[in-house]
């Protein structure tokens, strides 16, 4: 496996991946905030770490859902947008959109997730899912949502094959 740590980070944050979401993948210190794990859930899922997907999702929220299974890659995962977020003592969420490609189309996951902090450990539990339309319409001069920074006429719309 290629070394990610001095590659930017998948959660698109700006940083190094060994700035921003590896120590908590390789549990040196926990996220200190909603964000911090939305974050770090978005790159566990695009690094297929599903020991890491499971432990930092609630138990009580998680039913049947086994690590191997949340380290399977269903999806091509491209772009995380945080919309707002709200970290209190021990509550919190995050509103993103995390664009995909699935079956040669780009797609929009817009979603209001749940934590809750237990101890010191920040931990999702559940979320509000809106209808794709509401993430709104990509006209072709647009920038790509999946962050390459072209348009999206000369990127993620072509992608149909």
């Amino acid at each position: 496996m290629t070394d990610l740590s001095k590659q930017a980070c998948p959660c698109k944050s700006g940083l190094t991946y060994q700035q921003c979401c590896q120590p908590f993948h390789q549990k040196q210190q926990y996220p200190t905030n909603c964000e911090q794990l939305m974050r770090s859930r978005f790159s566990g899922y695009i690094l297929q770490l599903g020991h890491y997907l499971f432990d930092t999702y609630h138990a009580d929220y998680r039913g049947n859902l086994t690590p191997t299974q949340l380290a399977e890659k269903t999806v091509e995962w491209k772009n995380l947008q945080i919309i707002e977020t709200d970290t209190l003592d021990t509550t919190g969420f995050v509103e993103f959109k995390a664009w995909y490609i699935n079956e040669n189309q780009l797609s929009c996951l817009h979603e209001r997730s749940r934590f809750i902090k237990l101890d010191k450990q920040w931990l999702y539990c559940d979320g509000d899912i809106y209808p794709e339309q509401k993430s709104g319409k990509i006209n072709r001069n647009d920038p790509c949502p999946c962050g390459s920074g072209k348009k999206y006429k000369k990127c993620c719309a072509n992608i149909i094959s």
